[in-house]
């Protein structure tokens, strides 16, 4: 059985301090023939006596009390960080970074930041709006928010709300070369096309139904080209 040097230790301590096997056997809850190979593993692995023991007393030999102080010290460094790591999952505390796209950011993230901060005083966020899809591991960011249907294989997420876009124009252009009725229209059109888009060059349609049919406008160059085809969503997750 491969030693295990921190509970060797606590058990090795408690000997020591109980005066005897058999109550520190008691008081850790374990059978005093444990208690003792505890013990033996530890002297083992030290390669080295720690006690002296007959059937009357035990007494610590020199390498024993030196290892028992020390041991001493090591426990109470564990049991210092345990407490600090248990306040620590109770009460989130550090920097948070946070990345999001600028508009979603703006729009919804500040005030939900606020609120959130208010209720964690021991965190601090570090907010960055932008519309690329950062890389969270390489990058150091803790969470994003996305904007997508699907996301990189080995990240976790979870849906928050839906998002939708619109066709906009301005009125004058509108005047000037006439309102398009279908996405089909589009190839008549001059339109603009964002570069961190999803689909860069690529508008895409949905008409709402039983089947949820999908029209796709292609945009390479300034022409138009529609395909239909069926729409296929999935979840964030997937």
């Amino acid at each position: 059985m491969a030693t295990d040097v921190l509970t060797g230790m606590r058990v090795f301590t408690t000997v020591v301090d109980a005066g005897s096997f058999a109550r520190a056997a008691d008081k850790l809850d374990l059978s005093r023939g444990m208690t003792s190979r505890y013990v033996a593993q530890i002297e083992s692995h030290l390669g080295v006596r720690l006690l002296n023991r007959t059937t009357r007393r035990q007494s610590l030999t020199e390498a024993g009390e030196d290892y028992y102080q020390r041991a001493t010290q090591v426990l109470a460094m564990v049991e210092e960080a345990e407490h600090s790591a248990a306040q620590g999952s109770a009460e989130p505390r550090g920097t948070l970074r946070v990345n999001a796209p600028v508009a979603f950011g703006t729009r919804h993230l500040g005030p939900a930041i606020g609120t959130w901060l208010q209720r964690h005083p021991q965190v601090k966020a570090d907010l960055t709006l932008n519309d690329r899809f950062v890389d969270l591991v390489e990058e150091g960011f803790d969470v994003a928010v996305r904007i997508a249907r699907r996301i990189d294989p080995g990240l976790v997420a979870r849906p928050i709300t839906r998002a939708r876009l619109v066709v906009c124009a301005a009125s004058a252009y509108l005047k000037e070369h006439g309102t398009p009725k279908s996405p089909a229209d589009l190839a008549r059109h001059n339109c603009l096309t964002y570069a961190y888009a999803g689909h860069q060059g690529e508008w895409r349609f949905t008409r709402r139904g039983r089947d949820d049919r999908f029209a796709t406008v292609q945009m390479p160059g300034g022409d138009a080209v529609l395909s239909i085809g069926k729409a296929s969503i999935k979840s964030p997750q997937q």
